[in-house]
C-alpha cells in the first residue's frame, strides 16, 4: 500500500474544515477542532474528537473528498489512508487540513502486514 505526504512549499497557508473541500479535493491534517460539538454537551464532542482519531484522522495523515451527496453535501465521503468514511458536515468541520493538490503529495511506502498478522 502507498501513502502520500505533501512537499511543503505546495501547501496552501491556513487550515480549514475539512467540510469545506469540494469532491476531488485533497488535503493533509492538521488537528482536530477541540471545541468541536456535535449532537449535546461536552462529552458527546469528546466522544466524536475520541472516534475521528481513531478512524485515522491524525495530523499528517492525507486525506481525499471523494463524494459529496446532494442535495447539500451531506454525508460526505472521504478517503484517509487506506480507508474511505462517510462523515457528516458536522464531523468533518472538527477536522482542521490544509488544502493541497495531488500531484504535489509524494509516494511514501506503507509496509504491508501480509496473512500471518490476522492469526497473530
Amino acid at each position: 500500500m502507498t501513502s502520500h505526504l505533501p512537499t511543503s512549499s505546495n501547501l496552501v497557508q491556513g487550515t480549514l474544515a475539512l467540510a469545506e473541500l469540494q469532491r476531488g479535493e485533497h488535503a493533509v491534517v492538521m488537528g482536530l477542532a477541540e471545541d468541536a460539538q456535535i449532537d449535546a454537551g461536552r462529552d458527546a464532542g469528546d466522544s466524536l474528537l475520541r472516534r475521528l482519531r481513531d478512524l485515522g484522522f491524525v495530523p499528517g495523515m492525507q486525506c481525499q473528498v471523494l463524494a459529496r451527496m446532494w442535495p447539500g453535501g451531506d454525508p460526505m465521503v472521504v478517503r484517509i489512508g487506506g480507508s474511505t468514511f462517510a462523515l457528516r458536515r458536522a464531523e468533518a468541520a472538527a477536522i482542521r487540513v490544509l488544502r493541497a493538490r495531488e500531484r504535489d503529495f509524494v509516494p511514501v511506502r506503507v509496509p504491508h502486514a501480509g496473512p500471518s498478522a490476522a492469526t497473530a
